[in-house]
């Protein structure tokens, strides 16, 4: 935001010029090419990362499914017909009932830190909704309408590219603190998960002795298409060593070649146009890999729902309800269809087929001005729109993820103060009610260190 409020003072100073103008488009391409290949990195390594944890989870939970029918106690409870018993927590409330901040201390954030967030959320809803979008359109549309006035010239093309490039600048660095609030958030608190797992299967292996290691749980890669498969392809590429070498290159022979073309804005262009072009497939291919990566982890986060069941079940513990999301606006199930629209393989291949096409007019058209113009503008439209929409994608994921998030620690803190109670379990029934309807120590929320960092290492 500073340095797009230098530019504005600079254009105030000096007028606003085309040689303003296409250097501001310049860096804007730049910057949201380099964006687009950190969201495709980040991205991936995300995906992996939480995949990972997932299957963590799964294994631990074969462990715990077979130490706890090692437990008589817990034999016993499994062929019983009494109602599952509410465990209360020291708040004098259902644990199903608690929130997650009232379990996660140490996450809770300072008065400065939860505004800062407030904001950025309530920003992001407003950028990622379909009025945005309208709005983005009209401007287009109006755009339109006043080329006649400017006879289509090349002012009138760099007045849409200097307003697109200041949507991408800040939609692009906005997408990715949103993307990298989100990551932190998960994180956290699937460590905090994990962290209770490890003290739910130690505890148990104190009780029954059992030292056989976890199970490999592997997740099977989803089926892909050849199209889907060029996709992971080109992304690979794009976020690794040879993409950026590629770039590097691309960059140090627009600099050899500036000499030549006596560094005028037809030069200055080129490097814009270069990124600009393949930025634009970038947005799409980062669109659909975000797409297959949120099915790919919504089928392991129900995967673990049902482990956690059977476990509940076998204890005869109640199951936290899922937390249910409101029914969806009509903005926001417009928003969503066209979400999905730009994340479909097909619309990555047309987006390749689309600058094919620009790159060979801006051939016919000797790679002049106007014909870099000309690849510039409808990508820029297209790009910037894409954006938004990738906002709201995240603003839907977010939410999804926070509900699953809740269940999943909500059912290990009751798996955690059952199985550290067990050892009070006998064959009486009685003792059996009294003993899991009895309210939790604040203790039971906190984790044992030692054992804790005996069973990570």
């Amino acid at each position: 935001m500073a340095l797009l409020g230098a530019w504005v003072i600079l254009g105030i100073v000096g007028g606003p010029t085309d040689t303003w103008q296409i250097l501001f488009q310049n860096v804007s391409s730049i910057q949201v090419y380099i964006t687009d290949i950190l969201l495709i990195r980040q991205q991936s390594n995300s995906q992996r990362s939480l995949l990972t944890t997932l299957a963590e989870m799964q294994s631990r939970n074969q462990t715990c499914d077979r130490l706890l029918r090692q437990i008589p106690s817990c034999q016993w409870m499994e062929t019983h017909k009494s109602p599952a018993k509410k465990i209360m927590s020291p708040n004098g409330k259902a644990i199903e009932d608690e929130t997650e901040e009232s379990i996660l201390l140490d996450m809770r954030m300072s008065r400065l830190a939860y505004a800062w967030n407030r904001t950025c959320h309530t920003a992001a809803v407003g950028i990622g909704s379909l009025y945005t979008l309208i709005f983005y359109w009209i401007g287009i549309f109006v755009w339109v309408g006043i080329g006649p006035l400017f006879q289509f010239s090349n002012t009138w093309q760099l007045y849409i590219n200097t307003a697109a490039a200041v949507v991408l600048t800040f939609t692009s660095m906005f997408l990715q603190n949103v993307e990298q609030r989100q990551e932190d958030n998960l994180e956290k608190s699937l460590k905090y998960a994990t962290k209770i797992d490890a003290e739910v299967e130690y505890r148990l292996r104190e009780l029954t002795a059992d030292q056989k290691p976890n199970p490999i749980f592997e997740i099977p890669p989803p089926r892909v298409t050849r199209v889907e498969r060029s996709i992971d392809t080109f992304g690979d590429l794009m976020a690794s060593g040879i993409g950026v070498t590629f770039s590097l290159v691309v960059t140090i022979v627009w600099i050899a070649v500036g000499p030549t073309l006596k560094f005028d804005d037809n030069w200055v262009l080129i490097i814009g146009t270069f990124t600009g072009l393949v930025g634009f497939i970038d947005g799409f291919v980062l669109r659909n890999l975000y797409s297959r990566g949120e099915k790919g982890a919504e089928e392991q986060f129900r995967a673990i729902a049902d482990a956690d069941k059977r476990l509940l079940d076998l204890l005869n513990l109640p199951h936290p309800e899922r937390k249910q999301s409101k029914p969806p606006t009509l903005d926001v199930k417009v928003s969503n269809k066209i979400s999905d629209l730009c994340g479909r393989a097909g619309t990555s291949v047309l987006s390749v087929i689309l600058v094919i096409l620009l790159l060979i007019i801006a051939s016919i058209l000797q790679w002049s001005e106007t014909g870099q113009l000309l690849c510039n503008t409808p990508t820029m439209i297209i790009e910037g729109f894409l954006l938004l929409v990738l906002i709201q994608a995240h603003n839907v994921s977010s939410a999804a993820r926070g509900r699953e998030f809740s269940g999943i620690l909500k059912r290990r803190v009751l798996l955690n103060y059952h199985v550290n109670n067990v050892e009070m379990v006998n064959y009486d029934p009685s003792v059996v009610e009294e003993a899991v309807a009895r309210p939790m120590r604040a203790s039971r929320f906190s984790l044992m260190p030692e054992r804790l960092s005996r069973i990570m290492r």
